[in-house]
């Protein structure tokens, strides 16, 4: 019969070694951690809304968690104007009962938004329609947090200007649109809800720089740092025409001249007095 193979004891103390050694690294990665402070940054999406107290905000102002997809970018239309997202297109049978920069006693700091109202106070106004602001690529619909409520995110280009400008849109009652629409200036896109009863119905509006998704961050810090705008200025800078946005018949009319297209692939004859219309972006 074979001898019992027996393992140095040598062996046995390199392997015991080896496994304290293990046991002891995974041990103090846990107490760093353990250590480590918080980062501002976690939960940013459902813990902090336009009402949070300033004392415990972050530090540095966060701008979105998600960057806008290359492919969102290349969509995002020029606005011919911006008008009021309630009431009538010059914002007539509303007014702005908390405007941009504001105090804002309940968090120690200044509103970042329009708290936009119907002139019958009250509940009065829940249900109305909410529209476009502008024409805009749709980038979020959704609930990013209890207090927001339903929330629309638009995106837009002004001509002349290397921004993306968001509007946003929240405390909404329903949402008529989907993300990755492209819609003109006056487009229902909701109504004026509530935040599922948190508050008396009206429409919070912001204006955003920020090429990353910002529906639910906050838009201000300690420091006093913004990447919220002042909607009443932009929409005196960049007022929209009389008439109504016409975006939405030039890309009726595009997508008819594609479906014209000879099988070749060659343009069909344009008729007589008929104008060609070719940008892409209406595609």
């Amino acid at each position: 019969m074979a001898g019992k193979v027996r393992i140095s004891p040598i062996r046995w103390i390199f392997l015991g070694l080896l496994v304290t050694g293990f046991i002891a690294i995974v041990g103090y990665i846990v107490w760093l951690q353990a250590r480590a402070p918080k980062s501002p940054h976690q939960g940013t999406q459902s813990i902090y809304n336009q009402d949070t107290p300033l004392a415990t905000m972050p530090d540095r102002l966060i701008i979105g968690l998600i960057q806008l997809r290359p492919e969102e970018i290349v969509k995002i239309p020029f606005i011919d104007g911006f008008e009021s997202p309630i009431g009538a297109d010059n914002g007539a049978m509303a007014y702005d009962a908390q405007p941009f920069g504001s105090p804002n006693p309940q968090r120690g700091g200044n509103h970042c938004g329009q708290d936009l109202n119907g002139i019958g106070g009250q509940n009065t106004d829940e249900g109305d329609p909410v529209r476009a602001a502008a024409r805009g690529l749709v980038v979020y619909c959704g609930k990013p947090s209890p207090d927001w409520g339903n929330v629309v995110v638009l995106a837009h280009r002004i001509p002349g200007d290397a921004r993306i400008i968001q509007t946003l849109y929240a405390h909404l009652k329903d949402i008529n649109v989907a993300p990755g629409r492209l819609i003109p200036r006056g487009t229902k896109i909701g109504s004026i809800g509530t935040a599922d009863g948190h508050y008396l119905a009206h429409l919070h509006f912001e204006m955003v720089a920020s090429r990353c998704m910002e529906a639910g961050m906050p838009g201000y810090s300690p420091k006093g740092v913004m990447n919220r705008l002042d909607p009443e200025e932009l929409m005196n800078h960049h007022p929209a025409p009389p008439h109504p946005d016409v975006y939405d018949s030039i890309r009726r009319l595009r997508i008819r001249e594609a479906a014209l297209q000879a099988p070749d692939n060659k343009p069909a004859a344009v008729p007589e007095g008929a104008i060609p219309v070719t940008p892409s972006q209406f595609l």
